[in-house]
């Protein structure tokens, strides 16, 4: 299949789409060789240019796609393949360094605030959105599946929630959990999680890498 030049267009295209994390990654992957050719010809903002931003939304969206499909040890691989210039001197890409750090050391506040309190380019928020609710998402099966009782407030800090409104034991807070089949007990004043069944995931279609393409604008072979 032939591939399209590597662009903020091609790539902008992919970050709004809703398009399965699986195929996101599937189509930025096949644009790795290309943006490591092009970090070739760039040392710093000033010399690359266009290339320099090009090159930094490249790799902050495969960072963020990675950690979206759940391969948090490949996301800390990326980091090492990344040009050592880009990634010393590009905000975004600094961003991604500390919400690994915070990943792999299930920092769970420190998650939420890298992702709502950073500054993040408008490019990128889609991105940062879906992963914050991907985020959300397993660290409440996790959290379910983990403690028979918990702490409200506690509770709210593993979800990103806000934890004084919680220590006043807010009815929405509490309404985020019992929603969920947990139950809420006002005399302990404890969380009874019920463990969260999800289905395992479809498995991927044989012709990810044609779904991709698509979406890229090209045509099969």
């Amino acid at each position: 299949m032939e591939l399209p030049p590597l662009s903020t267009e091609q790539l902008s295209q992919l970050v709004v789409s809703n398009a399965p994390p699986s195929q996101l990654f599937e189509a930025l992957s096949r644009y790795e060789l290309q943006a490591c050719l092009i970090s070739t010809g760039v040392n710093s903002p000033n010399e690359g240019g266009g290339n320099f931003t090009l090159l930094s939304l490249f790799y902050s969206s495969f960072f963020l796609v990675h950690l979206l499909t759940d391969q948090v040890s490949e996301a800390r691989a990326l980091t090492k393949r990344i040009p050592e210039a880009l990634l010393q001197q590009d905000p975004s890409l600094q961003n991604c360094l500390t919400l690994l750090r915070a990943v792999w050391q299930t920092q769970h506040g420190q998650v939420y605030q890298v992702l709502r309190g950073l500054p993040w380019p408008d490019a990128l928020e889609p991105l940062v959105r879906r992963y914050e609710s991907f985020f959300q998402d397993k660290t409440l099966i996790a959290v379910s599946r983990s403690y028979e009782a918990i702490r409200l407030a506690t509770a709210a800090i593993h979800l990103g929630l806000d934890e004084q409104l919680a220590e006043q034991e807010d009815p929405n807070i509490i309404s985020n959990f019992t929603k969920c089949g947990w139950t809420w007990d006002s005399e302990s004043k404890l969380l009874h999680p019920k463990p969260i069944v999800v289905s395992p995931p479809e498995p991927r279609p044989s012709n990810g890498i044609r779904k991709a393409m698509t979406m890229l604008g090209t045509r099969a072979c």
